[in-house]
């Protein structure tokens, strides 16, 4: 699922604040206000597709194009550690390079295409 700013098109997207009781209630079923970094537009949408609850996703840009990464290549946060410790995944997100863990197991490989400079293929897992 690709989410894109009405306003702009822009994919630069993060999570808004929930500022009403309404928005918190509509949050629990992945209808959330979200904020494009871009232009700054506030709006609401479903964030949620019911067949990819069961799979990764990252926190910040909820792109689901994802890697893994070592815990011995990366100083590991205490609680990154004390997760992967007992199980739970490391993935990295592509496009915002942001390094999570999850217990959920990823939908997509990304992995570079050879010689194509830095462009890359989605694999489904």
């Amino acid at each position: 699922m690709v989410l894109n700013c009405p306003k702009c098109g822009g994919r630069n997207l993060r999570y808004a604040q929930l500022r009403t009781p309404s928005e918190r209630l509509a949050s629990l079923v992945g209808i959330r206000p979200l904020r494009c970094r871009d232009c700054r537009e506030r709006f609401t949408i479903k964030t949620w597709k019911l067949s990819d609850l069961s799979y990764a996703r990252c926190p910040n840009c909820l792109g689901m194009r994802l890697t893994t990464w070592s815990p011995s290549q990366y100083r590991v946060p205490l609680g990154r550690g004390f997760l992967l410790f007992f199980g739970w995944s490391p993935y990295r997100c592509e496009p915002c390079r942001n390094n999570f863990v999850s217990i959920r197991r990823r939908k997509y490989r990304y992995s570079r295409a050879s010689g194509q400079g830095g462009g890359g293929s989605i694999e489904n897992h």
